[in-house]
């Protein structure tokens, strides 16, 4: 059997995407938790927190707070016991308020924390953190109406954008 060229594109491409339906529920890149939509993206970062934390369920970790579009914009954790803040912390674009203080984290800032363009309150303070201050905060500084990261052992060189009375004191013992 012989087709036309215009059969043959629109078996390849104009009845497949006439088939295509959307699924039922949240839609692509959300999970339906309880009857609410959660995205994907933010649902994979706090897994990241309560995989390293020893928390049961990502939903349960203390404060949080979700848009009507099913993103993350409120997460505060402050006393809560974390071991460290995960790397894939900058796919929550949609955060404007991340508490951390009190925490007990150990390690280092990741660099996707400059990814965090709505941030309004940035709390990292009184933990374990080492290291450097990435210079990708400069992205989000001058956005940001509260930032405290005092009480870590975070050594210089810091970052420009930051006035070293927003930074001190930070434990430097042990830097180079």
């Amino acid at each position: 059997m012989k087709y036309s060229p215009y059969k043959i594109i629109c078996i390849l491409f104009i009845l497949p995407v006439s088939c295509t339906t959307e699924p039922e529920g949240c839609g692509l890149g959300y999970t339906e938790v309880n009857g609410k939509c959660y995205n994907d993206i933010d649902m994979a970062v706090l897994k990241e927190f309560s995989d390293s934390n020893s928390f049961i369920d990502s939903l349960e970790i203390s404060i949080q707070k979700w848009n009507e579009n099913g993103r993350l914009t409120k997460l505060w954790l402050r006393y809560d016991t974390l071991s460290r803040i995960p790397e894939n912390i900058g796919n929550l674009t949609y955060l404007d308020t991340l508490d951390l203080g009190y925490t007990h984290i150990t390690g280092e800032i990741p660099e996707s924390i400059g990814n965090l363009e709505k941030l309004d309150w940035l709390y990292i303070y009184s933990n374990q953190l080492s290291g450097v201050i990435p210079e990708s905060i400069c992205n989000i500084f001058p956005n940001l109406s509260h930032f405290w990261i005092q009480y870590n052992s975070l050594c210089p060189p810091y970052p420009e954008c930051i006035p070293e009375n927003d930074i001190h004191p930070q434990n430097t013992s042990q830097c180079p």
